[in-house]
């Protein structure tokens, strides 16, 4: 059996630890980035996107063992596809991403491959000063493509 001075010891040593470790942070994160409509199936973002308002995007972070989600939470953007997502814990050891989940939009409401999801580093074991995360664009395709985009593909095949 482990003496009184051993459990003293440990109970003023390891608590501590484990509760600073699971308190949230001081100054959360805040993920940020934009979610559009690809007007022309050419998998990126160009001049004939539209911006999504009401599309819902959230954050999911997996542990980096089994690849189980640990973290998620969600998120909608404004009238300019712009959405903030706050995220109060460091998830240093996960693989965080903010993934598209559903478009308000009938007409553009499919989610590709590649457009679908991106990385959001998490942590401060990273060098980075901000807690401000500013992660790429996320896209939907439209069903059908819009007037301008057979210019759009030649502009982009030309030497211009």
């Amino acid at each position: 059996m482990a003496s009184p001075k051993i459990l003293i010891l440990l109970a003023l040593c390891v608590l501590p630890a484990l509760l600073v470790e699971a308190r949230p942070l001081v100054f959360p994160y805040h993920v940020h980035g934009r979610v559009y409509c690809e007007t022309c199936h050419l998998g990126c973002e160009h001049k004939l996107v539209t911006y999504i308002e009401g599309a819902v995007v959230k954050i999911v972070c997996k542990d980096d063992e089994d690849y189980n989600i640990n973290y998620s939470r969600a998120g909608v953007t404004g009238p300019d596809g712009r959405y903030k997502i706050e995220v109060r814990e460091d998830h240093k050891d996960d693989y965080c991403f903010a993934v598209l989940v559903s478009s308000p939009q009938s007409d553009c409401n499919t989610i590709v491959d590649g457009l679908h999801q991106v990385t959001a580093v998490l942590t401060n074991d990273n060098g980075l000063p901000s807690h401000e995360r500013n992660v790429n664009s996320l896209g939907f395709r439209k069903d059908t493509k819009v007037a301008g985009c057979s210019g759009l593909v030649q502009l982009f095949n030309s030497d211009v």
